[in-house]
């Protein structure tokens, strides 16, 4: 018996395997292809015993580790949230399970057999028109989906628009928003911030009216105008946009600092009525609207501490520059990192006002002397140890003397 294309794609007759989702729109969009997904038309689980099972909703198979095969299904809304799903996997078409996928550049599936593109959502004519549009009303039953969306903006290009009607969908989410869950939000989030186009993923949330329901702090910046010789943008947020594509190409810990280092600011002017104090670690840190990990969230609450500093250096005691440079406990590169952050910071506004600093080959004189500093020639000259109160008294007053001498060499004193 002889079948269609579109015949075959629709009927449960046939066990039958498809490439689908991303890596058909990656290979369409001329862009490397590494993780493959498959879908399975009229197979059930028995089928794929012999590979290793993953999935606490739904089963998927693990070829290996960069393709994975899932069984043809549909999904019905149960609860609030991303698990809040129930799926049904018998005589499911092709079709069917296309359908409840999120954007119709995600909504195609190759035939391996014939290499014929199956189609349904016309998600090929929006890849030329760079168009992000849901593929069915089934998309406002994932809210990950509203980060997706953003993220592949981010990761796509400005020249791509969401398509109205996703738009309009979108905004009556806003309250599903509320059930994502922390780690899924870090996870897209992350994922955004290593493109280069990092700030669309935040610019398209803010466009599409719900930034405040994911991130409630970064939104508040939008609704602060600094009036500042020193920060004329139209808000803190546009500033701080500004700042992440400066960063553009940067690692995700600098990215998370330029996007938090001024998240203090609506804060501080709000209570104080200036942006005294928007720098202080404890400010910030309970207003970071993300579940970061400790180890880099430390790292980053010392650049956002020291973005202020940095740029005081000159005019900062001796002993007031040792604690600058300390906090960064010998590591190099997060100095490179803090000095990554104050040029894309003073770059990234719109102002006259140029902020001074300590000349960038003094700062790495006045660290590496810092960093080969050593008490030891001071202790074994001593005729009884010294007690440890004693040398770290010492080695305060010596480090001091160290960057006052320094200073005074170079005429900056």
């Amino acid at each position: 018996m002889l079948f269609t294309k579109e015949l075959m794609a629709n009927t449960v007759s046939i066990k039958k395997i498809y490439l689908v989702g991303g890596a058909i729109r990656d290979y369409l969009l001329g862009f490397p292809t590494k993780d493959k997904d498959y879908v399975a038309v009229g197979s059930d689980e028995k089928d794929f015993i012999n590979y290793p099972k993953v999935g606490k909703i739904f089963p998927v198979f693990l070829i290996d580790s960069h393709t994975q095969i899932a069984l043809a299904r549909t999904e019905t809304k149960t609860a609030n949230g991303y698990n809040g799903f129930s799926y049904q996997t018998k005589n499911i078409t092709l079709t069917q399970d296309l359908k409840r996928r999120d954007l119709t550049i995600n909504s195609m599936a190759l035939d391996l057999q014939t290499r014929h593109i199956i189609d349904p959502f016309n998600g090929k004519k929006d890849l030329q028109n760079k168009i992000l549009r849901h593929t069915s009303q089934a998309f406002c039953e994932d809210p990950l989906r509203v980060l997706r969306i953003a993220r592949f903006r981010a990761k796509l290009g400005i020249k791509w628009k969401i398509h109205p009607s996703t738009k309009a969908l979108i905004y009556t989410m806003k309250k599903e928003l509320k059930f994502l869950e922390p780690n899924r939000i870090y996870q897209e989030t992350i994922t955004a911030l290593s493109y280069k186009n990092s700030h669309l993923f935040f610019e398209t949330l803010f466009e599409l009216g719900v930034l405040e329901e994911i991130f409630p702090s970064i939104y508040a910046l939008t609704t602060l105008k600094e009036g500042s010789l020193y920060h004329l943008e139209s808000s803190v947020f546009v500033h701080t946009m500004e700042v992440l594509k400066l960063l553009c190409s940067n690692s995700t810990l600098l990215k998370l600092a330029a996007l938090y280092h001024d998240i203090a600011k609506p804060y501080t002017y709000r209570h104080f009525g200036n942006s005294n104090g928007h720098d202080n670690p404890k400010i910030v840190e309970s207003l970071i609207d993300m579940q970061i990990p400790k180890n880099i969230k430390k790292q980053m609450l010392i650049l956002i501490a020291n973005h202020i500093k940095i740029s005081h250096l000159s005019q900062m005691r001796p002993n007031k520059i040792l604690h600058f440079f300390e906090s960064f406990n010998k590591d190099k590169m997060l100095l490179k990192a803090q000095i990554k952050l104050f040029y894309a910071d003073q770059k990234g506004r719109i102002s006259d006002y140029q902020i001074p600093s300590l000349p960038l080959k003094l700062i790495f004189k006045i660290f590496y002397a810092l960093q080969d500093y050593s008490p030891q020639e001071w202790i074994i000259s001593q005729a009884n140890k010294p007690s440890g109160d004693t040398i770290k008294n010492y080695v305060l007053n010596s480090k001091i003397k160290l960057i006052k001498s320094i200073l005074q060499k170079e005429n900056c004193l």
